[in-house]
């Protein structure tokens, strides 16, 4: 009975924890760029005879500087791509073929327990993985390290917890990292498609 009402209490305490890690989608969703005016070469014509180009103020241009800044905000890698193998997009089918048989399963969502510390949700957008909330409870969890997530640390807060997320628009999805307070702290790593 201990044993049903402990798992109870987890079950509420994940799909809470669950909720709150799916929060941050609206943050990872990145605003189309803005469209700049061009100019024509007339206009350029123009500026250069009054002697208002910003190379004649000394400055570099817009143009001479992309190539820098596109190489400036190339974003990096995603490092976690993957959880026991299982990626976004996979088919239920698939995700089923790593991961066994879970302990809940439907057409929205799988839940799977692998041991009393850790657990994992798959969620489902038309057939194929979109989310992947993995959860790590205690200590002595063997949760990976922030950095063996998101390529570098996460400083903890005061109580131990801990968050951060790094979105990969390139890569379509965004990867969260949370801990929370406590002697025995749950940390729950998210990766979500973000389009």
């Amino acid at each position: 009975m201990f044993k049903d009402l402990r798992r109870a209490v987890l079950g509420r305490l994940l799909a809470a924890a669950s909720v709150l890690a799916l929060a941050p989608l609206a943050l990872a969703q990145t605003p189309a760029p803005t469209p700049q005016p061009q100019q024509t070469p007339q206009t350029q014509t123009e500026a250069a005879r009054a002697g208002t180009t910003r190379e004649a103020a000394g400055e570099r241009t817009a143009a001479t500087t992309a190539p820098a800044a596109a190489e400036a905000v190339k974003p990096a890698a995603p490092l976690y791509g993957e959880y026991r193998g299982v990626k976004l997009g996979m088919t239920a089918a698939e995700v089923r073929a790593k991961l066994g048989e879970p302990e809940e399963k439907s057409d929205a969502m799988d839940f799977y327990v692998f041991s009393e510390t850790e657990r994992a949700r798959v969620y489902y957008t038309d057939g194929k993985a979109s989310a992947v909330i993995a959860t790590y409870i205690g200590r002595d969890a063997r949760a990976p390290a922030p950095a063996a997530v998101l390529g570098e640390a996460v400083e903890a807060k005061a109580d131990g917890t801990m968050y951060k997320m790094t979105p990969y628009p390139h890569a379509g999805y965004w990867v969260a990292y949370s801990r929370t307070a406590g002697d025995e702290p749950m940390t729950i790593i998210t990766m979500q498609k973000s389009r």
